[in-house]
């Protein structure tokens, strides 16, 4: 918001000096004041672009470290196997767990830059939803929910969960608006997160019918063999688990192999 101000303080300024000092007609005035307009903001959002840039390096740099720290942990259990298998979980946990209440620090630092770009603390927000998720805090994510952009599949398949987790009646109204416009793999893997969703609530028709529509537009084979069980009459036999980690993050479920639940948390 700040931007636009000063962009259009600068094009007023602009515009008023050349009429002033008789430099030039209205007419022309009113194009150079739209030319400095948009001259000021695109040097503005220029700026705000390299200040992000070097957020998202400092973010990548604490994940990389993190994931370095947490590997090299993982090295020492699989040498020395520890007494307690979920001690070892927790403090893994721990470390990473730690990496992303770091990122969310960063993301507080950008708090300044929103003031000029209104649309960055949507984004921002949208970061932060997956951030808390996956710190299990979700009194925080319902909280940003409705202030973050609803495009990419997780942020979607996140509020499809405390939607369910919150028994709230607008689940179904959701998925149709904004969850089944999607395209191919997103549509897949959200037809079959909502399916699976509609299986709990003992609804099978409702969970068939999203997926017997997403068929028509994703070929996904995840999503073909759910169509499958559900149309021969096979519903306990649905399943998400080949989604991996996409699927497991969203808590619904928990890894019926430990092996994979390690390598879910901790890759």
């Amino acid at each position: 918001m700040f931007g636009f101000l000063v962009a259009l303080g600068a094009a007023v300024a602009a515009a008023w000096a050349l009429v002033a000092n008789h430099v030039c007609s209205q007419g022309w005035a009113v194009f150079y004041a739209i030319a400095t307009l948009l001259i000021v903001q695109f040097v503005i959002g220029l700026i705000i672009r390299q200040k992000m840039k070097r957020k998202q390096d400092n973010i990548q740099d604490v994940m990389t470290k993190a994931q370095e720290k947490i590997n090299r942990q993982m090295a020492i259990f699989e040498r020395r196997p520890p007494s307690s298998m979920r001690d070892a979980q927790e403090q893994l946990l721990k470390m990473q767990n730690d990496a992303v209440r770091k990122v969310l620090s960063i993301l507080d630092e950008c708090k300044n830059l929103t003031y000029w770009n209104w649309m960055l603390n949507r984004q921002l927000n949208t970061m932060r939803v997956q951030l808390y998720f996956q710190l299990k805090d979700f009194k925080k994510v319902d909280a940003l929910l409705p202030k973050c952009f609803m495009a990419d599949q997780q942020t979607l398949a996140i509020k499809l969960v405390r939607l369910y987790r919150n028994e709230d009646p607008a689940l179904d109204k959701f998925y149709q608006k904004k969850c089944a416009k999607t395209k191919s793999e997103a549509l897949a893997f959200l037809a079959s997160v909502y399916a699976w969703i509609k299986l709990k609530q003992n609804d099978v028709a409702a969970a068939t019918q999203a997926v017997i529509a997403a068929t028509k537009k994703s070929d996904n084979p995840v999503l073909l063999g759910n169509h499958e069980k559900l149309i021969n009459g096979k519903a306990k036999q649905f399943s998400n688990a080949p989604f991996g980690d996409a699927w497991y993050a969203l808590m619904l479920e928990e890894p019926k192999v430990k092996a994979q639940r390690q390598e879910r948390l901790y890759r």
